[in-house]
């Protein structure tokens, strides 16, 4: 028999949680104005359906009734400072194509080590701590996590997962120019809470280093690329084929099948001499584990510098794609788009890897577009991403 989610509170239950939640808010204007202020500005709902807390991409916190009711006024200062950092450090736009379980615990490192050293309230036990992680970013603490790191039970102690999608109100995804918007908002509500906090002497140092890093931050390429790309992806599209590996021998084996899957994608490069093999290769690494995030139905490769001089095609069990420099004239890109339309390829997106000096505003595409360039920005369509290979 499945467990049944218990009765909302009556009036009175309900009505003491929300004294208690008051309390925790004036006690942090009072006594940690940062997160006094953070808190403050962020739009505060009680939902039951929220397994604990979280905080969502932009900025509305759910509170469950039932978690705040055997926390006490201190944890319950500890739990909206944690849920209000969420918002303020960007965790939900900034996950990008990671794991959203293995994040959430990265991001949880960072806040509450951050306020069990800034003595912010009380830490709520079971949840995830590292000491130290508040001198790291959430990035470093995911792509190498502590062994020495308590993980809350995988998220499951204290308050849980607890970072939204980066989705709307409605639950569709953010597209780049929202994502860009709510950072900079973000972005100015730390810059002026810290202010406020400096001005009455309540800003501790860690804080202080965390909020110079954060607002003088640059998303990295690979990560605005994965956003856009992961946009494509159908949720529940999935078929088998069998692995065309076999055929030739005649045995019918069953293929690699990927759920969820989106369409084809083609990369193009441009190989007029302006990108080198070790830009290739950094750019080949991040591209496969994105590949590896989508599951694109196949991947197709087109170098090209003044025509189109190489194509390659992968398909699931070909990958991960490999990128080798061929070519070395001048500079066209239109070819590649004549190419797509002729082979009648109909790819989700195009990412093209250039240095932007090319013939990209005579002629315009149908086609979605990521310029990924290493020097010139301009294009007249098409979205544009700056690649910085040291990033």
């Amino acid at each position: 028999m499945l467990d049944q989610a218990p009765p909302p509170l009556d009036a009175h239950a309900l009505s003491a949680v929300k004294d208690k939640v008051v309390k925790a808010k004036a006690r942090l204007v009072l006594d940690h104005p940062f997160f006094g202020m953070a808190v403050s500005k962020r739009d505060l709902i009680y939902d039951y359906n929220t397994p604990t807390a979280s905080m969502d991409a932009i900025g509305q916190m759910r509170l469950n009734p039932h978690f705040l009711v055997p926390l006490t006024v201190k944890n319950t200062i500890f739990l909206l400072a944690h849920e209000a950092m969420h918002y303020m450090l960007c965790h939900s736009t900034r996950r990008g194509a990671r794991d959203p379980k293995m994040w959430n615990i990265a991001a949880d490192w960072v806040i509450n080590d951050t306020l069990i050293e800034a003595k912010v309230g009380d830490f709520i036990e079971g949840g995830c701590h590292f000491d130290g992680a508040r001198d790291h970013a959430t990035e470093e603490l995911y792509a190498d996590p502590p062994p020495e790191g308590n993980d809350g039970g995988g998220g499951e102690g204290g308050i849980g997962p607890d970072v939204g999608d980066p989705v709307d109100g409605n639950g569709n995804p953010l597209d780049e120019s929202k994502i860009k918007e709510l950072e900079a908002q973000a972005k100015i509500e730390t810059i002026q809470a810290s202010k406020i906090a400096k001005q009455k002497g309540k800003l501790p140092a860690s804080l202080e280093r965390m909020i110079d890093e954060l607002v003088n931050v640059k998303t990295p390429w690979f990560d605005i690329l994965a956003r856009f790309i992961i946009s494509f992806i159908k949720d529940g599209f999935s078929f088998k084929r069998p692995n065309r590996r076999f055929i030739a021998n005649g045995l019918y084996l069953p293929g690699v099948d990927y759920t969820p899957r989106m369409g084809p994608i083609v990369i193009a490069v441009d190989t007029s001499g302006s990108i080198v093999q070790n830009e290739l290769n950094v750019f080949g690494g991040h591209v496969n584990r994105i590949i590896e995030q989508c599951n694109p139905e196949s991947v197709t490769i087109i170098y090209c510098d003044a025509e189109v001089n190489h194509v390659e095609t992968y398909e699931p069990e070909d990958l991960p794609i490999k990128l080798t420099l061929y070519g070395g004239g001048g500079t066209a890109f239109e070819p590649v788009f004549d190419y797509i339309d002729k082979h009648n390829l109909d790819p989700e997106v195009v990412v093209y890897l250039t240095d932007g000096y090319g013939d990209q505003n005579n002629f315009t595409s149908k086609h979605n577009t990521v310029w990924l360039t290493t020097e010139s920005t301009e294009f007249d369509w098409g979205t544009v991403v700056e690649f910085d290979v040291d990033a």
